[in-house]
């Protein structure tokens, strides 16, 4: 089986936080493969919301995706193409879903 990465820099101003981690983890559980992204020698499980935040992944980091399944090509480019275009003026908005940057 075929393994497919990708290296991708982040561009949200917070970098990977809460809301983007879980849209990935949303995203990665559409397709039939195994997702992996890695900063430095630190790696997470595409489908861990937890392993993803502890990456510590912030603006201008570059981090690497990888995926192998049989769907790994697609889950590879969805969340690249995520990862590479999120940004917070994306995040919903509104007087109860105001976040804290801490």
């Amino acid at each position: 089986m075929t393994t497919f990465t990708e290296h991708v820099t982040v561009k949200n101003r917070i970098g990977l936080h809460m809301y983007p981690v879980a849209e990935i983890s949303k995203i990665a559980h559409n397709f039939d493969a195994i997702v992996a992204l890695y900063k430095g020698n630190k790696i997470a499980h595409g489908h861990s919301v937890v392993e993803m935040l502890m990456l510590g992944a912030f603006y201008g980091d570059t981090i690497k995706i990888s995926a192998i399944g049989n769907d790994a090509e697609q889950a590879l480019r969805a969340i690249v193409d995520y990862v590479s275009s999120y940004t917070d003026d994306q995040y919903p908005k509104g007087p109860d879903l105001d976040i804290c940057a801490a």
